[in-house]
């Protein structure tokens, strides 16, 4: 009488579980980090949108002839639906200007828009659950 036996012995499968328990292991911090920095990589990517979406407004202002000038203080707060930005003039009668955008709009912060159009060093500005920074028109999140 023949004996075909068909199938892995319980050695074998315990070795491939512990293969792949390895293989996670290593893998998982990886992919973690991943997320870490796509996450951050997101906020400052929205920061600058904002930045951007305040010279327009400001731009978009002036075509409307309102007498606006520079420097501007761009200003964020609010959360989920209620967050917005708005910029006044520095020297102003009380104006305010919403800052249209489409994306996460910061939490928290303000930043300066100088007589040159540049963004004056700024800090504190939260973006999803991030501290970020504007240094020389640079945005760094952490």
């Amino acid at each position: 009488m023949k004996n075909n036996k068909k199938g892995f012995t319980l050695i074998e499968l315990l070795a491939v579980i512990v293969i792949l328990a390895i293989i996670a292991l290593i893998a998982t911090p990886i992919v973690l980090n991943i997320i870490a920095k796509a996450r951050k990589s997101a906020a400052q990517d929205s920061l600058y949108g904002v930045i951007s979406a305040a010279k327009t407004t400001y731009m978009s202002t002036l075509l409307d002839e309102k007498q606006i000038t520079l420097p501007i203080i761009v200003t964020c707060s609010g959360t989920g639906a209620n967050a917005a930005c708005e910029f006044v003039q520095e020297e102003t009668d009380g104006s305010k200007w919403k800052v249209n955008f489409s994306g996460t709009i910061p939490s928290e912060g303000s930043f300066k828009i100088d007589e040159d159009g540049i963004v004056q060093d700024a800090t504190g500005i939260r973006v999803n659950n991030f501290t970020c920074k504007i240094e020389k028109e640079k945005v760094t999140c952490e």
